[in-house]
């Protein structure tokens, strides 16, 4: 068992108690005197009492120098790798779900819409390294503006941003001018006379007197101007993918229009989804595979993309380009057109295309054409040409009439075989991209970009006689 510590506090002694302490260790009857004080005293008890020196220990060691102290340094974060997206890029459905959403309202010209779409396709380009090509705009090269004007009275004519009732418009397209124009001081004579002839049908169409020439010829840009109701500014946007062979200088010209009609006067958003989001899209689309080729030098003529605004006035924007050319892009430097428009509808094994000039003869196109699809791991199944009708409504109707060859593609008519009619929701509000995903599951846009890519890389490449 153990023992028990008692904790009790012993008493500290006192200074009396350590002072009796000390008499009684001195012998009985010594003397009580003063003493010196022995030198020893203050030495450690420890040391001996025969002082002998201590031995000689080594010297320590130098420590190791260190370093100046310096300013703590970050850990550096390596940047985490940005995404890979270019699948998603080169498939047109993505864009088109964009271009054809509610937010953009229609994409009339003019209109917020439009200029929307016209910074997302800026910025599509420029990510694959695309240059803007109008050096006359130094503020956007991307872009080509113009003033859009229409003829006071002119019926279905809507105002900024309303689409127009389309009851007369089951007709694929528009001719030159029929709803809206541009004008611009120095114009071109023969476009200032077709918009005199433009002006003088109009009001003989609404009963209305003309208003003569002042010089007794042609009615001025200012002239028209006064008698014209203006509303806003349309956009071209474009993008150059320069070539690297010897005939660089030239360019193949890829257009699809961007713009549509609108809103109705019932608060109706009309998408144009098929007319004309999917042609746009797949020019879109086509870019990440065009600019990878040019990285590999195959690409020998340069491409120079346009999305043109006001066709559905009338093919404004494709004759503004053509009457105002870019510097060093004149018609001159074009080396064939392709042009790209409702192209999302139907099954996905047709296509209709126009492949001839103004007198009916197949350009170069016919072929290249045919060897493009033929290059297709899954080739369309057919072909047709069957909308000649339309190669004057249509936007490279405006390059025809210069002389160079055009290629049309369309999506084709109710006929499978060839023929037939529109797609029943065209210039309506039901053209939405849930219809193309019933028809084809959006095969049909992607499949359309895998030829036009085939049929671009032919004409920019493609052997001439010198």
């Amino acid at each position: 068992m153990a023992s028990k510590i008692s904790d009790t506090p012993r008493p500290l002694p006192t200074a009396s108690s350590r002072a009796s302490a000390a008499n009684t260790s001195q012998p009985a009857g010594a003397a009580t005197k003063a003493r010196t004080p022995d030198p020893r005293w203050s030495k450690d008890g420890f040391e001996p009492s025969n002082t002998r020196p201590l031995p000689q220990l080594p010297a320590p060691a130098p420590l190791p120098q260190l370093p100046a102290p310096t300013t703590p340094v970050e850990p550096k974060c390596e940047p985490k790798p940005k995404p890979d997206t270019r699948a998603q890029d080169a498939d047109p459905m993505t864009h088109l779900r964009y271009l054809a959403s509610d937010e953009l309202k229609g994409r009339d010209t003019p209109s917020e819409g439009l200029d929307a779409a016209s910074k997302y396709v800026q910025a599509h380009v420029q990510k694959y390294g695309l240059v803007g090509p109008n050096k006359a705009n130094a503020q956007n090269p991307f872009e080509q503006r113009f003033d859009v004007f229409s003829f006071a009275g002119k019926p279905g004519v809507a105002s900024k941003g309303e689409a127009r009732e389309h009851g007369a418009h089951k007709q694929f397209g528009h001719k030159l001018f029929e709803e809206g124009f541009y004008l611009k001081d120095g114009m071109p004579r023969e476009t200032l006379a077709m918009l005199n002839r433009k002006y003088e049908s109009t009001m003989k169409a609404e009963g209305q007197p003309l208003s003569p020439a002042r010089g007794g010829g042609l009615r001025s840009v200012e002239e028209l101007r006064s008698l014209a109701t203006e509303s806003g500014k349309g956009v071209n946007t474009m993008a150059l993918l320069p070539g690297t062979g010897p005939h660089k200088d030239e360019v193949i010209v890829v257009m699809a229009h961007m713009d549509h009609v609108g809103t109705d006067r019932r608060g109706n958003i009309h998408n144009g989804a098929d007319d004309n989001a999917s042609g746009s899209a797949v020019l879109m689309a086509a870019v990440p595979e065009l600019a990878e080729a040019q990285k590999r030098g195959e690409l020998d003529r340069s491409i120079l993309f346009i999305w043109t605004g006001g066709e559905e006035k009338g093919l404004v924007g494709s004759q503004y380009f053509v009457d105002n050319p870019i510097p060093g892009l004149g018609t001159e430097q074009i080396a064939g057109v392709v042009n790209v428009d409702m192209v999302g509808r139907w099954d996905d094994q047709r296509l209709s295309v126009v492949d001839t000039n103004r007198k009916g003869q197949p350009n170069y196109f016919r072929e290249v054409v045919d060897q493009a699809n033929a290059k297709l791991a899954d080739p369309f199944d057919r072909i047709n040409r069957d909308i000649n009708q339309y190669r004057d409504r249509q936007d490279g109707a405006v390059f025809g009439r210069k002389g160079e060859d055009v290629l049309f593609l369309f999506e084709g008519l109710s006929n499978p075989n060839g023929g037939g009619d529109l797609i029943p929701e065209y210039h309506e509000p039901g053209d939405d991209i849930d219809l193309i995903l019933r028809d084809n599951g959006g095969e049909k846009p992607r499949r359309v970009k895998d030829l036009m890519v085939n049929v671009i890389g032919m004409a920019a490449n493609r052997k001439t006689e010198e």
